[in-house]
């Protein structure tokens, strides 16, 4: 078997030291051996390959423990709201116009990305402009938090919708004065027509494999996916999965957009648990929505939002509820989770764990609460208690900051709280939430390096962390979050050969320069998955 050998690098090993190392030896999909120069050439033998790095980074793989290759994949074939060509409700209309041009009748036209806080308009577009393009197409907007969408007359009329249907739990069909729909779904409203706007087999492995290319080129080598379209899409991760469509491991959690509740009391009685699976597909936590999006804003509060003193969020469940789902799953073996943002989900989702943890003791469970965003200090307080794992989303920071500070005020500062965790020995991994914002790990780390906003805007300077601190949050503590941490996560001899070199020194890179610091390779199980195009003059 070829030895692979690499020599003259700045090898970032994540192991408990964090220690930076010079040499790395390869043999099939396993790490045999990192060190120094001589110490990992005394391994060479006629089989190997020597490669000098000339001072460039090689880190773990990313692991990115909560983003939707689904629905990131489905929007890469759909209109991106984010693109530069659309900056106002006029240029999103001339766009869908096009598209209507180029779809069969009765399809549906989607596009992703729209943030009513950036555009020109300063505004959501209306079900009647939406009319306008077509009467013969169902057509769904959906902003960029995934929590809220926009629809035409037709896609209501598919799903069933008047203005005399009642609003679901933790969800809302806006209407007007009139009492008229406008064509805005909100929270559950928008998760329940957006399973309804589902994709085919055939799309749903044409978007993973265009999202995992692009994941590659940004050396993310494993996810833990945050679940769509429910068990279908299950399916169809595993078996894209398995048959290399998706190049990353993947780690899935149960649930779904719309009807969480359903599919996780469907899963916990088919006596599967979490962990089932192997090192390319693993069955992960059972997850739940407890309450809305950090930007939209939805989230759920203890304390009434700062813009808006009689706003407090959305929530979907009961305590009780919560309790009757989550508690029998963590009986049975289940890891589980939520999706948890404002204060007072954080706090309800502690509930559910405690009660669980007292009724029904096991040994090291590490439930997660995904994003954990308004993670003040009582609550945190109580993960350590619990060995809970919070999944914090900082790059949120970049591009929702300065919302943040408008609608929470000072509580903005306390939002994806990195440094607190370190302080606390919390092992939290952090995610993009992809594609909810971008998902360049780089981003991320920048980000929580900085705390700085689009504007510039500093929200929480005490909880910057440092590069290696960033990046071991990126690799080992996802590891950690997915009970894997003795396979991956860091460089050490037996784990997998998950590797990303970069081209150039990480150490040396200024803050600012780090966001240029561009993949070379990706290596997944010992083989390149993604390799940088030779530029040619």
């Amino acid at each position: 078997m070829n030895k692979q050998i690499y020599i003259n690098g700045e090898i970032f090993t994540v192991n408990e030291q964090n220690q930076i190392e010079e040499a790395i030896a390869i043999e099939g999909n396993k790490i045999i051996a990192v060190g120094k120069n001589e110490q990992i050439l005394r391994l060479q033998d006629d089989t190997s390959t020597v490669i000098d790095l000339q001072g460039q980074t090689v880190i773990p793989g990313f692991i990115d423990s909560h983003l939707h290759i689904t629905m990131y994949g489905t929007n890469e074939l759909s209109i991106s709201c984010k693109s530069e060509q659309i900056k106002s409700i006029s240029d999103l209309l001339d766009k869908l116009k096009e598209q209507v041009q180029l779809t069969p009748k009765g399809e549906w036209i989607r596009a992703w990305g729209y943030n009513e806080q950036t555009m020109e308009d300063q505004r959501l577009p209306t079900k009647e402009e939406l009319d306008t393009i077509s009467s013969e197409h169902p057509i769904l907007i959906a902003r960029t938090c995934g929590h809220i969408s926009v629809v035409n007359s037709y896609a209501l009329d598919l799903a069933g919708i008047n203005k005399r249907t009642p609003d679901p739990s933790g969800g809302r069909f806006e209407k007007n004065e009139s009492g008229e729909l406008t064509g805005t779904m909100i929270e559950n409203a928008h998760m329940k027509l957006f399973s309804i706007a589902s994709f085919t087999e055939q799309e749903m492995t044409k978007a993973h494999a265009v999202a995992s290319k692009q994941f590659a080129a940004k050396g993310i080598t494993s996810i833990h996916d945050a679940t769509g379209y429910g068990l279908e899409n299950l399916r169809m991760l595993q078996q894209d999965a398995k048959t290399n469509v998706i190049k990353q491991r993947v780690y899935a959690m149960v649930g779904a957009l719309s009807g969480a509740e359903n599919i996780v009391k469907h899963m916990v009685a088919s006596g599967i648990f979490t962990g089932l699976g192997d090192n390319k597909f693993r069955i992960g936590p059972a997850k739940l929505f407890l309450d809305g999006s950090s930007s939209g804003p939805t989230v759920w509060t203890r304390s009434p939002y700062t813009s808006d003193p009689s706003n407090f969020g959305v929530y979907y469940f009961t305590q009780e509820q919560v309790d009757e789902l989550l508690i029998p799953a963590h009986q049975k073996g289940w890891q589980i989770t939520a999706h948890a943002q404002g204060d007072a989900a954080i706090d309800m989702l502690l509930t559910t764990i405690e009660r669980a943890s007292e009724q029904y003791p096991r040994s090291n469970p590490r439930h997660r609460i995904e994003h954990a965003g308004i993670a003040s200090p009582d609550l945190i307080k109580r993960m350590k208690e619990q060995g809970v794992i919070p999944i914090p989303n900082p790059a949120f920071h970049y591009e929702y900051g300065d919302g943040y500070v408008k609608n929470y005020g000072e509580r903005a500062a306390q939002m994806y709280p990195l440094g607190d965790y370190l302080d606390a020995r919390i092992p939290a991994a952090i995610a993009s939430d992809c594609p909810v914002t971008d998902f360049n790990p780089l981003r991320g780390i920048h980000t929580a390096m900085t705390r700085q906003s689009q504007n510039g805007q500093v929200i929480g300077e005490n909880q910057r962390i440092t590069l290696l601190e960033a990046i071991r949050m990126y690799t080992i503590n996802g590891a950690y979050a997915s009970f894997e941490e003795d396979i991956k996560g860091s460089i050490e001899p037996g784990k997998l050969a998950d590797l990303v070199l970069f081209d150039r020194s990480l150490l040396d890179c200024e803050m600012d320069d780090l966001l240029n610091a561009q993949v070379e390779w990706t290596m997944i199980d010992g083989e390149l998955v993604y390799q940088k195009e030779a530029v040619h003059e």
